[in-house]
């Protein structure tokens, strides 16, 4: 029984030492005062301190000009004014006008003309609650930071000096002497400088703007990462637009790398780049895209759709023009107009698209074939096009099995109206098409001479004017053999004819045009897109 009563003795001893040190953490220490008087009309123990009011609590330490000092028997509590001057851990220092403190919260109010700073930091705000225990301020009512060059303000703000961190909520407007942010979230770290991008975000300049919703901004290098927020982030400059679910960029060097859905669009010429990987050079306008990398080419009534293993804009700075370049791969397709090849070159100088290594280009129902063809555009339209040694060019006749064919060294397609209407062959020209009265075939029409005209009018061949050396013949339909209605070099190649724009994804060998015998209608697609 005694031994009991003497552990609830040392029990309550205990008890008893923890609550006196819980009082003793509470209350604040009077340094200094000049004066001092009982003011017992706010209560028994209030005191109002004069002049020069030094004040201690633990590690941190008040300055004021007055203050009243309530001193309560489990804590104390303050109200301060004037010349409000709190150092925090020797390191901190907390200025304004008006505070009230209590020791058991460990929480100091600042109010009017506040001021935080810690080395080369300061916050500068109206309202200001610091944490002494937590050791963090914030402001609730707008404020503002200064840091290095930048100067940072927002409606709400949390300041860990010890992390050396700054979050801002709501209307975040980061100042610096290349660029402006806008945020709705930001996380600033006071030493190395890099903002956290925590929502939607704008980074403006001179030259450029920066849009994204999740990411960082190195404000000391001038360099960004970002990520896919709700949408993808974006660089946008003065002509071209890069965008990417992954942007790596850097500002000073002018170079933007993005992974996963690249895109780089030239609002000017009205094109578009894209891959799974992109490369861009603003300084340069220099431009690479690979993984899947396809070119948007927006024409007046349509846009065409091109896919290769690499494209790659590479400028000509003494003309303020570029090439793009299509190699390996190569497949395209516009409503009216598609085509296959091993590599293609866009010349912005002159609005041409040229198609190299056999190319084949199927134009409305025509198919087109030689060693290397050119497309001449103008104000968007295509109006004409080169086709290059081993010309040939096949029209199959609507609900029939017969072809119209086009063969010479090299021919020139004049296009109207996005259809062809003349075709000028130059060198060993030769021809098979087949005359009709109304809709009704009349007879299969061979023809040859070194140089000829062919007139089309709604895809049909209205006329062939024979300029050297004429020779032909018209015979009955139907009774002639393969030889005598094909020409030597004819391969109908619609089995391997991009239908639609996702086709120009899509695997299929290529056959060599000599390769007369096979028979390609067997042909099937496979997917080219991993």
């Amino acid at each position: 029984m005694h031994i009991k009563i003497f552990f609830i003795h040392i029990l309550i001893s205990i008890l008893s030492l923890t609550q006196l040190e819980a009082q003793s953490k509470n209350r604040i220490k009077i340094d200094n005062a000049n004066s001092g008087e009982q003011r017992k009309n706010l209560g028994p123990n209030v005191r109002l301190l004069l002049g020069n009011v030094k004040l201690r609590h633990e590690n941190t330490i008040m300055h004021c000009d007055s203050a009243y000092f309530h001193d309560y028997k489990d804590s104390t509590f303050i109200e301060a004014f004037n010349h409000i001057h709190i150092i925090q851990n020797d390191s901190i220092h907390l200025y304004g006008d008006y505070l009230t403190y209590s020791g058991t919260e460990g929480i100091a109010r600042v109010r009017r003309n506040v001021k935080i700073q810690k080395q080369d930091v300061t916050v500068l705000t109206e309202y200001l609650d610091y944490d002494r225990v937590k050791n963090f301020g914030y402001y609730f009512n707008g404020g503002e930071v200064l840091s290095g060059q930048n100067t940072l303000i927002s409606d709400l703000g949390l300041y860990y000096p010890d992390l050396s961190e700054v979050h801002f909520k709501d209307s975040v407007v980061v100042t610096n002497p290349k660029y402006t942010i806008f945020s709705d979230t930001l996380k600033y770290h006071t030493i190395t400088e890099v903002a956290s991008i925590l929502g939607p975000t704008f980074i403006q300049s001179d030259d450029n703007l920066i849009y994204s919703e999740d990411g960082f901004y190195d404000t000391q290098n001038d360099k960004a990462k970002l990520f896919r927020g709700a949408t993808q982030s974006y660089v946008q400059g003065k002509e071209n637009t890069l965008k990417g679910d992954t942007i790596y960029y850097d500002r000073q060097g002018g170079i933007g790398e993005a992974f996963s859905n690249f895109e780089l669009h030239d609002t000017t010429n009205n094109m578009m780049i894209r891959g799974n990987y992109g490369y861009y050079n603003e300084s340069t306008q220099y431009a690479l895209a690979t993984e899947k990398a396809q070119l948007l080419q927006i024409y007046q009534r349509d846009t065409l759709y091109l896919h290769a293993d690499t494209l790659q804009a590479i400028p000509l700075p003494d003309e303020e023009s570029q090439l793009i370049k299509a190699y390996y791969n190569v497949k395209f397709f516009r409503k009216d107009m598609q085509g296959r090849c091993d590599s293609m070159v866009y010349d912005m100088r002159d609005s041409t698209n040229t198609f190299y290594n056999s190319p084949v280009i199927w134009a409305q129902e025509n198919q087109m074939t030689a060693q290397t063809i050119k497309l001449f555009s103008r104000n968007n339209a295509l109006y004409k096009a080169e086709l290059i040694n081993s010309a040939f060019i096949i029209a199959p006749e609507k609900d029939s099995l017969l072809f119209n064919q086009i063969k010479g060294r090299n021919m020139i397609g004049h296009i109207r109206n996005n259809e062809l209407y003349r075709i000028d062959v130059d060198g060993n020209g030769q021809t098979i098409y087949y005359p009709k009265d109304r809709e009704a075939v009349i007879g299969v029409n061979r023809a040859e001479s070194s140089t000829l005209s062919i007139f089309l009018e709604k895809r049909q061949i209205t006329g062939i004017k024979m300029r050297t050396e004429p020779g032909g013949n018209l015979n009955p339909p139907y009774l002639l053999p393969d030889e005598d209605v094909k020409l030597q070099g004819f391969l109908w190649l619609e089995a391997i004819r991009p239908k639609n724009k996702t086709d120009i994804f899509k695997h299929v060998p290529m056959p060599a045009l000599d390769e007369l015998s096979k028979d390609y209608d067997d042909y099937q697609f496979g997917d080219d897109s991993k």
